[in-house]
């Protein structure tokens, strides 16, 4: 329970000028109408203010910040900070074009380089903005640091969390977050891309101007990609957003407002500032100086000429160097130095591969699982990883290198994240360059990885029940990805050991699923996170939801299919968008109408996952477009909650009911436009959706859309003969309920088009004086000038609401 505040609660309603200010912030004479803030309350340590004056308690607020945004940039920021040389980037700041974006409203600059050291200028600019608008509550700066690695982690709901976390850090965190929290914690649901939208605008809101940085845009895959610009390019006028990538990426496809380039380049300043830093930290190379200080310039000279101003380059020079025995062995790799990223990624091979056979194996095993792993590893993972023994059956303490020593073989190639404590390669291009030789030099990666991973699995003791989110083992979080690695090759070279674990999988379930270190919170398309785990899951259920194709078929061919009877395969293989799994299981007689799950059919449950290619293959096989079952009721409904157009034409074209009730949204056509999808609405009132189907938490459609806020599908729902006078829902009529939301938008529609804007009824007798005691100037005249009776009888004192109308009269008498 929220502590009372201290002090009485001054109510604050927004308004023009008012009376007495009894019901305003003021108390003087012929005071202003409040500002809307609502109650404010004594925050102390127990509390703090939210908009429209609902209290939370500090614990719930830490909760709910977690819960919506698991990531956290914060740390990313300090570390990339930290390996910034001083003194480096002041070029940026000074640019004519970087100080115009800075200083202006609504604008989005877009720097383009190779190689240039991007991600250092952006954390710069992080560090400038953050430390010029300190004392300023007003302004907000947020950033995003993308990683092709991390991909899987970042999708577009979790950046824009991630936005959010860092715009309410030591502000309020808004009523909109709180309702969102407490309506997803009762269903036990993540919120979707449209509820984070709404929050982070809601946050934005509330500033005067925001900073948004997102650094390293090219390593993000393309679809998630578009998303975020998409959704990004219309936060608004208050937002200035910078993105650094490469120049492959065109901005111009994003319909940026005020949109600005910028070509980003490494002055040789900054390469010199970078070379004389590595050069003092080397003690081979700081010795070597000492002793002939001339070194110092000709490594300035050679290495500034080969790189083109490229910091990678550098580094990977200066890595090399490093290694030398003799000040003449420097000077002849001077000589030498390639000027291409490919070739010194050779050499650095080179290098790795002529060391002793222990270091050699130890690099080699550690770049296999740096640049092979599904997320960044932990320090301690990969020191787990590199310490499993085939064979064994414990974790041997003694066999753990450190992790100085693991760094010192891999010739530069892997880094550590020092705040973070994550293992990552030195650029996203090593990552290019492993991937187009690991055929060659890697062909047996991922079956390296499995078996480490299966191995550590089926030691003695495990899994113990006594496991918890503070005492597991190093490698048993990641070991979460076992089944991930383990698809394609690693099947058949690893079968029987394969087939052990899949016999024993659930029992790690079982121990891994309670709490919050568990498998189950993983948002990636792992087997471990699906919602709906039959209570005996087969071999083959499990080798279906991983996507083991070839486990799926071995064990086809030995065994007629026998479908779980709880929740059956080819339904947790359409979750996960399976293809091939799915075919084979057809083509072995799985029924495309299999009943089951909490979706209640492999169509339901293709269609509420997002997998349109394998709603064309259900469909294709005889799948029931009308069947009934799991959340949504019907296979149109989960359609028309997805978003998908196509999936909604599909089903349409096959057949389904536009107007069957039931589900949790009680139509399509709600669901479509309680998700916020106009163009959805648009397709189902064209075949014939009922625009005035009473019932639902809503009553009607156009109050759903009005409760929602959303005055384009209004305008559909009203151009389609929606009735704007229908009684129902919480509101007298759809007018109260546009007034109550406070969008004068929706109010012109619907006067617009008949509504009656002197209908009596609800707490304050007629529309007009809702409006005027809801404190919404705007929608008063907007009543006003359609002819609204200003001379109603009212329900409430007339002092305060004579002060907002004064204005509106005045304009009548003038006229």
């Amino acid at each position: 329970m929220a502590h009372q505040p201290s002090e009485p609660l001054t109510v604050n309603v927004k308004g023009g000028e008012g009376g007495r200010g009894g019901l305003g912030s003021g108390q003087g004479q012929g005071g202003r109408g409040g500002d809307g803030l609502g109650p404010t309350l004594n925050i102390g340590t127990a509390t703090v203010h939210v908009q429209g004056g609902a209290e939370i308690n500090i614990r719930d607020r830490d909760i709910i910040i977690s819960w919506l945004s698991p990531i956290n940039f914060f740390l990313r920021q300090a570390d990339i900070s930290r390996e910034r040389e001083k003194g480096t980037g002041g070029w940026l700041l000074a640019d004519p074009v970087f100080k115009e974006w800075e200083s202006g409203s609504g604008s989005t600059l877009w720097c383009r380089g190779i190689r240039a050291g991007k991600t250092i200028l952006a954390s710069m600019v992080v560090d400038h903005l953050s430390a010029a608008f300190r004392n300023n509550k007003d302004i907000g700066v947020a950033c995003i640091y993308l990683n092709h690695k991390e991909a899987d982690q970042q999708p577009p709901p979790k950046l824009l969390a991630g936005l959010w976390r860092q715009l309410v850090l030591d502000r309020e965190i808004g009523s909109t977050a709180e309702s969102l929290y407490k309506q997803h914690r009762e269903k036990s649901t993540v919120p979707s891309l449209e509820e984070v939208v709404s929050v982070l605008r809601s946050s934005i809101t509330e500033l005067s101007k925001v900073f948004i940085i997102i650094d390293a845009m090219d390593e993000y895959p393309e679809v998630q990609r578009h998303t975020l610009l998409k959704h990004l390019a219309k936060m608004g006028s208050k937002v200035n957003s910078m993105i650094t990538s490469r120049p492959n990426i065109s901005p111009e496809r994003y319909s940026f407002q005020n949109l600005k380039t910028l070509d980003i380049y490494a002055m040789s300043e900054d390469i010199q500032a970078y070379i004389d830093a590595q050069v003092n930290l080397s003690p081979r190379l700081s010795e070597y100086i000492e002793e002939k200080p001339e070194l110092r310039d000709d490594i300035h000279a050679k290495i500034i000429g080969a790189v083109d101003g490229m910091f990678l380059l550098a580094k990977l020079h200066l890595e090399s160097l490093s290694t030398q025995n003799t000040i003449k062995a420097v000077r002849n790799a001077l000589k030498e130095l390639p000027k291409d990223l490919h070739d010194s990624y050779d050499i650095a091979m080179q290098r790795i591969d002529a060391q002793s056979k222990e270091d050699r194996k130890t690099a080699h095993s550690t770049i296999t699982w740096v640049a092979n792993a599904k997320r960044p590893l932990t320090v301690e993972e990969l020191r787990a990883a590199l310490a499993v023994e085939p064979n064994t059956q414990q974790l041997d303490k003694e066999n753990f290198m450190t992790i100085k020593t693991i760094l010192s073989v891999c010739a530069g190639l892997v880094i550590v994240d020092e705040k973070l404590k994550v293992v990552r390669l030195v650029h996203y291009t090593t990552q290019e360059y492993l991937d187009k030789i690991q055929a060659e030099k890697f062909p047996d990666a991922q079956t390296e990885i499995t078996h480490t991973l299966l191995t550590f699995l089926a030691f003695d003791g495990y899994p113990d029940s006594s496991w918890n989110r503070w005492n597991l083992p190093p490698l048993v979080e990641y070991s979460q990805y076992c089944l991930a690695h383990a698809a394609g090759q690693p099947e058949v070279q690893l079968r029987e050991i394969l087939l052990k674990f899949l016999g024993q999988a659930f029992q790690w379930m079982q121990t891994l699923a309670p709490g919050e270190f568990s498998w189950k919170h993983n948002w990636n398309s792992l087997p471990w996170i699906y919602p709906d785990w039959p209570s005996q899951p087969s071999v083959l259920w499990i080798a279906a939801a991983a996507n083991l194709m070839e486990t799926t078929n071995f064990l086809l061919e030995r065994a007629p299919l026998l479908q779980h009877s709880e929740n059956p395969e080819i339904i947790v293989a359409s979750y996960y968008g399976h293809i091939k799994i799915v075919q084979i299981l057809l083509e072995k007689g799985a029924d495309v109408n299999s009943a089951g799950g909490i979706y209640g059919s492999p169509l339901h449950t293709a269609i509420t996952a997002g997998h349109p290619e394998i709603v064309h293959i259900l469909v294709e096989n005889g799948a029931n477009v009308n069947a009934a079952g799991g959340y949504h009721g019907t296979p149109l409904q989960s359609a028309a909650a997805g978003g998908s157009a196509n999936i909604v034409h599909l089903l349409l074209e096959q057949g389904a009911d536009v107007n069957t009730a039931g589900g949790e949204y009680g139509s399509p056509l709600y669901a479509a436009i309680i998700k916020g999808h106009p163009d959805i609405v648009r397709i189902l009132v064209k075949h014939g959706a009922d625009v005035n189907a009473a019932g639902g938490e809503y009553g009607s459609p156009l109050y759903a859309a009005i409760t929602k806020g959303d005055p384009g599908i209004g305008r559909i729902l009203v151009e389609n003969s929606a009735d704007v006078n229908a009684a129902g829902g919480e509101y007298v009529s759809p007018l109260y309920a546009a007034i109550a939301k406070g969008d004068p938008e929706i109010v012109r529609i619907l006067v617009e088009n008949s509504a009656d804007v002197n209908a009596a009824g609800g707490d304050y007798g007629s529309p007009l004086y809702a409006a005027i005691s809801k404190g919404h100037p705007e929608i008063v005249h907007i009543l006003v000038e359609n002819s609204a009776d200003i001379n109603a009888t009212i329900r409430l004192p007339t002092c305060h609401f004579r002060g907002m109308l004064a204005p509106v009269e005045n304009e009548r008498d003038e006229q």
